[in-house]
């Protein structure tokens, strides 16, 4: 079968839960809405699902051209509210790249800190890129994390932009170095995307039910599973658009 996109999901805040979208504009830093949020913790270091896992049951709902933010507690709860009641700015490092932006003012912080269990303040980047961490565009083929054969929700679990049907197992590490045209848009992959203990962890509880990490060193040599691509013509990608090398 040809290679079709069959997922296309964006994280609006680093750490939380990502969500699911028809479809998505490709820019050159990527996707507008994807990590444009981030989160500090008490010593003004860039949080992560790492330190704390329970982050990634909550979901967010991220309107940029209204203002607009709602978080889906995992209590059942909803907080929400406008972007445009902005504190100070700050900066932080993380993954060798400067993370600035402005704290968000609001209820935010405080429905974050009580599922961290540690003071959290919500942080709005000024502009597309500031949030991702190897390149804007992540890209894996459905075969392949069915391969690894993850105990629940593969999609969330390792978080990629672009989840692709019809390749076999793995067969996105043939594509670094070529150009894919992916819907109306045009990609570059650059290099193979090395994965972090978060997979391990259930994208729902935040319990470690899984060793992915040991996993993918059995299967594949490697703790490596998906691509990262740079984005060479920008357009928009849909679900059911062909994926086709250049």
């Amino acid at each position: 079968m040809p290679p079709v996109v069959s997922r296309l999901q964006v994280a609006p805040v680093k750490a939380l839960a990502p969500v699911e979208a028809a479809e998505l504009r490709l820019d050159r830093d990527g996707v507008a809405e994807d990590r444009r949020l981030f989160l500090l913790d008490a010593a003004g270091k860039v949080l992560t699902i790492r330190q704390a896992p329970a982050l990634g049951s909550v979901v967010p709902v991220l309107d940029l051209a209204a203002g607009a933010l709602e978080l889906l507690l995992p209590d059942g709860g909803r907080v929400a509210g406008a972007l445009d009641d902005l504190g100070e700015e700050v900066t932080a490092t993380l993954y060798g790249r400067e993370r600035p932006g402005r704290v968000v003012r609001g209820p935010f912080a405080a429905a974050l800190s009580a599922v961290a269990e540690r003071p959290v303040r919500l942080v709005l980047a000024p502009r597309t890129g500031v949030g991702w961490d190897e390149g804007p565009v992540s890209l894996v083929s459905r075969a392949s994390t069915l391969a690894v054969e993850p105990p629940s929700a593969p999609a969330r679990r390792f978080r990629m932009l672009v989840e692709v049907d019809g390749p076999a197992a793995y067969a996105e590490d043939g594509w670094v170095g070529q150009e894919l045209a992916l819907g109306a848009a045009v990609v570059r992959v650059t290099h193979p995307l090395e994965r972090c203990v978060v997979i391990e962890h259930d994208p729902t509880s935040g319990s470690q039910d899984w060793r992915g990490l040991k996993r993918l060193v059995a299967d594949r040599g490697a703790v490596t599973l998906g691509v990262i691509a740079e984005v060479v013509e920008p357009g928009t990608v849909r679900l059911g658009d062909a994926v086709a090398p250049r």
